[in-house]
């Protein structure tokens, strides 16, 4: 395996793991470490690195992009599993790292703050951050990924654009293709259906 094209082996650990690749877990508990959001949050700036100021402008910056600001006080612990999992990102988020490795991040997640997620990991992306994500939230893929593949007993299956890999499967597939497939041929999310149907009333009206 290479990273940047040195083999993953040769990095000493710190630099691996510090400087390129981040990991968030599907327990976002296995995180925090601290008696409150934001200093759970502080604990992730390097003192030696950011003064006093520093590090806590980044960290309040955080709890407001994850909408946490109002529970910057809060025991990790008492957070809900939404906020939990949005505040061990943040943390995570703080390493600026090159790769990120996601397991389930859309857990406990609304509607709301998936799409809030989803523009994170757009604003990463163009900052040349590289994200990997495991997830079973086929909705989430489909609407805002690049690449998807299977899994299957720790091999890669089958790869493709979500489009190429979700429109043509009958079963490991979204619901808004499930339940198109036999008037939209590649339909995927909610927001295509709602374009073809838009479409089509205007083709009808216009025929």
């Amino acid at each position: 395996i290479l990273l940047n094209g040195k083999e993953i082996n040769k990095y000493k650990y710190h630099e691996l793991f510090t400087e390129n690749l981040c990991m968030l877990p599907q327990n976002p508990k296995a995180l925090f470490t601290e008696p409150s959001a934001i200093e759970d949050l502080l604990d992730m700036l390097d003192d030696n690195k950011y003064t006093e100021d520093e590090r806590l402008q980044k960290a309040e910056d955080m709890l407001e992009i994850l909408g946490l600001s109002h529970l910057a006080e809060m025991h990790p612990y008492d957070l809900s599993g939404g906020e939990q999992q949005r505040l061990a990102l943040g943390k995570v988020l703080l390493l600026n790292p090159k790769i990120l490795l996601l397991d389930e991040p859309t857990k406990g997640l609304d509607p709301f703050y998936k799409r809030i997620l989803a523009g994170i990991f757009k604003k990463l992306q163009k900052e040349d951050v590289t994200v990997v994500m495991v997830t079973h939230d086929v909705e989430f893929c489909a609407e805002y990924f690049d690449i998807c593949a299977f899994l299957f007993d720790g091999t890669v299956i089958s790869q493709d654009t979500p489009r190429g890999l979700y429109s043509g499967n009958s079963f490991y597939t979204t619901a808004s293709n499930r339940m198109s497939k036999h008037l939209f041929e590649n339909a995927i999310t909610c927001e295509d259906v709602i374009h073809l149907c838009e479409q089509n009333m205007i083709q009808n009206v216009m025929s």
